[in-house]
């Protein structure tokens, strides 16, 4: 059974809660941030969410996020249900706009568990990449390896000593390119599919100028981009970035050209 549909087969609703949130109007715009893994997706949502105009974007389609939501401050008894109630729950009330984040495979597992997916039609969709694959396959094998995907985050010394002695391994790198090439297939296909034609973004794009992206995202989302103004600190991320990844991107290009 679909780990997700299994949740709502059985949820553990809190009812005053969720009587609470169904007099919350669905705000005016609602978007969706399709995202592939270490594309700068969290930056860029910690950005969205301090210009304090667009909403708190936040990773919500998984199962372990439903299975935690659902119980405290999202309840829904169906999918669609549980979507409507985060967005209205993450919404900047005073310009009334919402969005999350999804991976491809979150989003696929997802709509396979919702009854109607109607709900999505409303949305505006943006499309996060990152134009160089081979290190962002670097960079997922270094996070999934150590379990350290963020820099705002306390990391233990174990996870700390497992990132320092972690080895370039080739097949496990592919598994990630490869894995990362499947998310972007999927979102490709979907968007054919539905007839969307998504606003593109890329991980370069967000380091280059953060302010555009920002002032651009406003205009879609139907926000006055003239009113998105930078906060001193645009996010608390920095990037896990040391001498290994440069080298390890640039061996795993050449070891993957021979292979191809």
């Amino acid at each position: 059974m679909n780990a997700i549909a299994d949740i709502f087969a059985h949820p553990d609703l809190n009812e005053p809660l969720l009587q609470e949130l169904e007099k919350v109007p669905d705000p005016r715009s609602r978007y969706l941030i399709a995202i592939t893994p270490r594309s700068g997706s969290t930056y860029l949502c910690d950005a969205i969410k301090n210009t304090k105009r667009m909403g708190r974007p936040q990773e919500l389609l998984s199962a372990n996020a439903i299975a935690n939501r659902i119980t405290k401050n999202m309840p829904g008894r169906t999918p669609e249900e549980y979507l409507r109630n985060g967005l209205r729950v993450t919404k900047s009330t005073q310009h009334d706009v919402s969005g999350l984040k999804a991976s491809w495979f979150q989003f696929e597992l997802f709509l396979q568990a919702m009854g109607d997916p109607g709900y999505l039609q409303g949305f505006k969709y943006i499309y996060l990449t990152r134009h160089d694959l081979a290190a962002q396959a670097v960079s997922l094998y270094k996070a999934t390896s150590s379990d350290i995907f963020h820099s705002h985050i306390q990391h233990t010394d174990e996870a700390l000593a497992k990132l320092e002695a972690l080895e370039y391994d080739y097949k496990a790198i592919k598994y990630w390119y490869d894995h990362i090439v499947a998310q972007e297939e999927g979102w490709r296909r979907y968007f054919s599919g539905q007839g969307i034609s998504p606003y593109c973004i890329s991980y370069e794009e967000l380091e280059a100028d953060i302010g555009s992206v920002l002032k651009a995202i406003a205009e879609i989302v139907s926000v006055d981009p003239k009113s998105i103004r930078l906060p001193e600190h645009v996010s608390e991320l920095k990037k896990l970035r040391d001498g290994r990844s440069s080298q390890w991107t640039q061996r795993f290009q050449t070891e993957l050209a021979v292979h191809v």
